[in-house]
């Protein structure tokens, strides 16, 4: 089945994914919007006006503020640690290649570790579906397969 436009966005228009984006944006807002009335009855129901009165007449903001500067001191201090940390990984290992490549199997020794044939062995290969079932040291004792 061949893609639709609308799956492969790279093959969209400059204007259809303006089209797209703004249309999305669009109804983001007016979601917020439908929300909104709900939100501050509820709001309103348990007391949230009493935030103004506690934040702004009685200057707990004061207080937000000196917990804030704690909180961004404990994040700069985290954030920092963690940049040395990053910082220290690159110079010890950059250049140098810790993933090596796996060394390839032939089928000769795929067929020795699971004690069957060659010729068994790509049989199964080719097959679309296979059932293997093990005994309790897990070997092998029986592989059926089905070719379509």
């Amino acid at each position: 089945m061949r893609d639709l436009i609308i799956d492969t966005p790279s093959m969209q228009s400059l204007w259809q994914r303006f089209s797209s984006i703004l249309l999305t944006f669009f109804f983001w807002i007016v979601w917020f919007f439908i929300w909104t009335p709900l939100v501050t009855a509820i709001a309103w129901y348990i007391g949230l006006d009493l935030i103004y009165f506690e934040m702004f007449e009685m200057d707990g903001y004061k207080a937000m503020i000196h917990d804030f500067t704690i909180f961004l001191g404990v994040v700069t201090l985290l954030g920092g640690s963690l940049a040395v940390w990053a910082a220290y990984n690159f110079f010890r290992f950059r250049g140098v290649d810790r993933r090596a490549a796996l060394i390839p199997v032939s089928s000769q020794e795929i067929a020795e570790y699971f004690e069957i044939k060659e010729t068994e062995l790509k049989k199964n290969q080719q097959a679309k579906v296979i059932s293997v079932s093990f005994n309790d040291t897990g070997k092998i004792i029986d592989i059926t397969n089905q070719t379509f």
